[in-house]
């Protein structure tokens, strides 16, 4: 078999991509309660010689711009933010490039439209970029093609499905509510 006929294996922030009995992680990853995380989307590189794993950025970028769409985990919650880290960035110009920050996201007040957003830890979220500059990244969540992309049950940590608008873990019988993106569960990265 033709080396470059192999598929690459490739990470999204978020995904397991081994556990920490296995290997330690390395660049872009990171030990999650006994699971390793990656934090950028990128080829999977791992070292069986020092046993550690770590994610290759496809394309590196410095700068994040205005209507930039931006895909985070959800790292921390409470009533007002959620503690995000944007592991990509989509730009019409450049496509899918890596991206690595933690920045916040706001969850309700007077600017939101409607009730609070509910997000939980571990969400993987489709966000706009709405300001940059020395106050740092403002996100928002509110638009046609953003929302939550992929999450898990909040009890036995299932994958949800969507089913009726509301997302349901088929394990414990529970619904959940998200404001859910377009795509859930089969992720477009080429269209806004």
């Amino acid at each position: 078999m033709d080396v470059e006929s192999i598929p690459k294996e490739q990470a999204f922030p978020g995904d397991v991509i081994a556990l920490a009995e296995e290997y330690i992680p390395g660049r872009n990853s990171t030990d999650e309660n006994g699971e390793i995380v990656s934090n950028v989307f990128g080829e999977i590189v791992r070292d069986d010689q020092e046993l550690n794993i770590s994610v290759r950025p496809y394309k590196e970028r410095q700068t994040i711009h205005r209507n930039d769409i931006a895909y985070a985990r959800v790292l921390k919650v409470d009533q007002r933010r959620a503690s995000l880290r944007i592991g990509a960035i989509y730009n019409r110009k450049m496509g899918l490039v890596s991206y690595d920050a933690e920045v916040s996201l706001g969850l309700g007040g007077r600017f939101s439209r409607g009730p609070p957003l509910v997000l939980r830890i571990g969400d993987l979220i489709r966000v706009r970029v709405l300001r940059t500059g020395s106050r740092g990244i403002e996100l928002g969540i509110y638009g046609d093609n953003l929302g939550v992309l992929r999450t898990t049950c909040y009890r036995c940590r299932n994958i949800l499905e969507l089913k009726n608008g509301a997302l349901y873990c088929e394990n414990c019988d529970k619904t959940e509510m998200r404001k859910v993106a377009p795509d859930y569960g089969n992720i477009n990265f080429e269209e806004e």
